[in-house]
């Protein structure tokens, strides 16, 4: 695969207004191409766009033309600017699809994150038009927000995030993803640890539950991770990589989930 690194995608907002481009090999170009949107984690506050590169390849190895972008982080600005920036960066794929190849169409894309960046990337795809998204897959994703920021484990106030000391249930459901939802939302994908403490795994559940309410496919798989944060990595522990001299886009998930994300891709 090629990976182009550092593409602006808004240049108002410098380094964070960048991403990376990742098209696949022996690329070639059908009715439509594939595409992915993938959304990296960090709490919404730390982290760059390397952090899953991860998850890009495995999209680009499928055949998916993705892009990780950097976002706003809340040091930057408060909620909404880092859904707002995923929101430019989702419509600047589409529209560099036709760029990279000329006379062909964007196909609807797989929007996808973990952590912050599942939250994310489900804020992301639940406002896009539903004919753009093909699915929704957030690996540990927050979906309830007044629930995460009430854990013991989680250290940061709403009013850091939100920007404002007073928070309204209005606010914490207009960011929530749960609460946006519709009959027409794309399927969602929830993958998820049962150990996972920093983000438990009663997200995928609302989340699962609320869309099958509505009737919008859904689906969740929780496995046992290897720690009690998110617990995805097959090289990674709390303290650091098993192996000095890593970096965090040199992860590889554990084999239970690159299976999942692979059966998902094989199924839409």
């Amino acid at each position: 695969m090629k990976l182009i690194r550092d593409i602006i995608y808004a240049p108002e907002l410098g380094e964070r207004g960048r991403g990376d481009l990742f098209l696949p090999d022996d690329f070639t170009p059908s009715n439509a191409i594939p595409s992915a949107l993938v959304i990296h984690g960090g709490g919404w506050n730390a982290m760059e766009k390397s952090s899953l590169h991860p998850l890009a390849k495995i999209l680009a190895e499928r055949g998916y033309v993705s892009f990780c972008p950097n976002y706003r982080l809340l040091k930057h600005a408060p909620w909404p600017a880092c859904g707002n920036d995923c929101l430019k960066a989702a419509d600047f794929l589409e529209k560099a699809i036709a760029t990279l190849y000329p006379g062909f169409t964007a196909a609807p894309m797989i929007v996808t994150g973990m952590s912050a960046g599942g939250h994310l990337a489900l804020t992301t795809g639940l406002q896009l038009p539903p004919e753009k998204v093909k699915c929704i897959i957030s690996l540990a994703g927050p979906s309830e927000l007044k629930k995460q920021f009430n854990l013991k484990y989680f250290q940061m106030g709403p009013d850091y995030f939100f920007g404002k000391e007073k928070i309204t249930e209005r606010d914490y459901k207009y960011a929530s993803p749960v609460s946006m939802i519709k009959k027409s939302s794309p399927p969602i994908y929830c993958l998820h640890s049962t150990k996972d403490e920093l983000v438990p795994p009663i997200h995928a559940d609302l989340m699962v539950e609320q869309a099958l309410k509505l009737g919008v496919k859904a689906e969740k798989f929780f496995f046992e991770g290897n720690d009690h944060y998110h617990g995805m990595w097959a090289d990674w522990t709390a303290n650091g990589f098993r192996e000095e001299g890593k970096d965090l886009s040199q992860r590889i998930f554990l084999e239970p989930i690159q299976k999942e994300l692979k059966r998902i891709l094989d199924s839409i």
